[in-house]
């Protein structure tokens, strides 16, 4: 079976007219041009050369086989351009796994610059407060909040430190004024959520038992949705509600409250090229929002 590196030597010699001119342009030494010139000529069984002390002149027989030569030529070359081709257009369906505040705040805008970019890729978002099995393949990439996740087959970045406050809206400030202490919330109305488990619930709980709750919602859209709408002042993530028109920050973040922010995925999704790019894509957004952030928000460099 032929070598395509037998055919480049041929090819070489044969535009050149010099084993020494082939040698530089194949950046071989002259004697391993020579050495597979004659060794193609052995497994072929003709004679493609005339040697002459002026060089390498084809043979009939060189001369019958140098367009099939340069066929071959080009079909690796078209083989090899559509390789690189296709290595650069990226495409294909990237399933991200979130918490709504993420979403409307990084994944989102982060979409919006993937479709000008990479119009071929597809992103799914997956919106829970629950994980999902990334070793499983439930999703290939998560932004969670909470304590690291330590499973082994996972890939861990620490993205922020995300701080959590009491918001309401402009108008509620004016006619309660402004809370000077967390008692001072006792005569706001609240909003919460339907989960008593939920973290900001066992604070209120804790801190303001006799706080009016006027309104209780299961997501986080709903909630602020509420809290826009004048129903009550919610503890709402500062990475959300610091953006909306309307609405006041009550209070400085709450200390307890304080939620680290990761990126998580696997090695195995990771080395794909088009969820590396949604995941390089959203992690410029978190840096770009931090970089325009308030103080509270602290920020770690992603590895």
């Amino acid at each position: 079976m032929l070598d395509w590196n037998d055919l480049r030597y041929f090819l070489a010699v044969a535009r050149s007219g010099s084993t020494l001119a082939a040698s530089t342009q194949l950046r071989a030494s002259q004697s391993t041009v020579s050495r597979r010139i004659t060794a193609l000529e052995a497994q072929l069984g003709v004679q493609l050369f005339v040697r002459r002390p002026s060089g390498y002149e084809l043979t009939p027989r060189g001369q019958s086989v140098l367009p099939a030569a340069e066929s071959v030529e080009a079909a690796i070359l078209n083989f090899s351009d559509g390789v690189a081709a296709e290595s650069r257009r990226l495409a294909g369906t990237v399933r991200i796994s979130t918490v709504e505040s993420a979403v409307n705040a990084w994944v989102i805008p982060a979409i919006g610059l993937l479709r000008g970019q990479h119009p071929e890729i597809r992103v799914e978002i997956l919106t829970s407060e629950h994980y999902v099995d990334l070793a499983r393949g439930e999703a290939d990439v998560a932004v969670r909040f909470g304590p690291r996740p330590t499973q082994e087959s996972l890939v861990v970045r620490h993205l922020l430190d995300m701080l959590e406050s009491f918001y309401a809206t402009h108008e509620m400030v004016e006619r309660l004024g402004m809370p000077a202490s967390v008692e001072d919330l006792a005569r706001y109305p609240l909003v919460a959520s339907t989960d008593d488990t939920n973290i900001t619930n066992r604070w209120i709980a804790q801190h303001l038992p006799d706080a009016e709750i006027a309104h209780r919602s299961s997501s986080m859209s709903s909630i602020s949705a509420a809290v826009r709408s004048g129903l009550g002042a919610a503890i709402l993530p500062c990475m959300m509600a610091d953006g909306m028109p309307g609405l006041v920050r009550l209070l400085p973040p709450i200390e307890e409250l304080t939620t680290p922010g990761w990126m998580v995925t696997t090695d195995t999704a990771r080395r794909q090229p088009h969820i590396r790019a949604v995941i390089d894509l959203v992690v410029e957004q978190i840096q770009q929002t931090l970089a325009r952030r308030p103080p509270h928000l602290a920020v770690a460099q992603a590895a």
